[in-house]
């Protein structure tokens, strides 16, 4: 189960991620009475990631996904209003991946449990970028509403990728940036 505890398109979405001994508690009072798998979804609206996410695996979660979207605002300038609804919203897409790879490394590196890749991923390259940086998986959510396929052909195209390195299991591939 994913707890997304990041969505800066609510009000307050913004407050559960941004603190790590909050976060902690959430992610401990969720475990308790959920014996399913959990996975955090994290802001990358913080300026330090790793104590938060520590915190979820300190606090029971078995991955955290990264990143969630950033913060933006679009105006209108002509009738100098903000367009979305709630003032700001989240920013996500291909513009967001190479600040979302730079976090999945740094977290990475940073825990033990596993890091699930989010953010601008749309081709097999962005995937592999991803598990290289340290993700053991990932998730595709933009490149869906312009490529309804994209997941199933990303997948289709991952062995070739992996003989192409000579590698028999994506597992080989993660975290192995050098």
């Amino acid at each position: 189960m994913e707890l997304n505890l990041s969505c800066p398109n609510v009000a307050g979405g913004l407050d559960f991620a941004t603190d790590p001994q909050l976060t902690h508690q959430i992610i401990a009072a969720v475990r308790k009475v959920c014996p399913l798998p959990i996975i955090a979804k994290l802001t990358p609206n913080v300026t330090k990631i790793v104590p938060i996410a520590q915190a979820c695996a300190d606090g029971g979660a078995d991955a955290v996904s990264l990143v969630n979207t950033f913060v933006g605002m679009a105006i209108n300038w002509r009738t100098r209003k903000p367009i979305l609804g709630n003032v700001t919203g989240g920013l996500s897409g291909p513009a967001i991946k190479p600040l979302a790879l730079r976090l999945v490394w740094t977290v990475a590196r940073s825990v033990q449990i596993p890091v699930i890749g989010v953010g601008g991923i749309a081709t097999l390259d962005d995937v592999m970028e991803f598990l290289v940086a340290g993700a053991s998986a990932v998730q595709i959510g933009t490149a869906n509403f312009f490529d309804p396929t994209v997941s199933v052909r990303l997948v289709e195209q991952l062995p070739k990728a992996c003989a192409e390195l000579g590698v028999h299991s994506l597992r080989d591939l993660v975290g192995t940036l050098r």
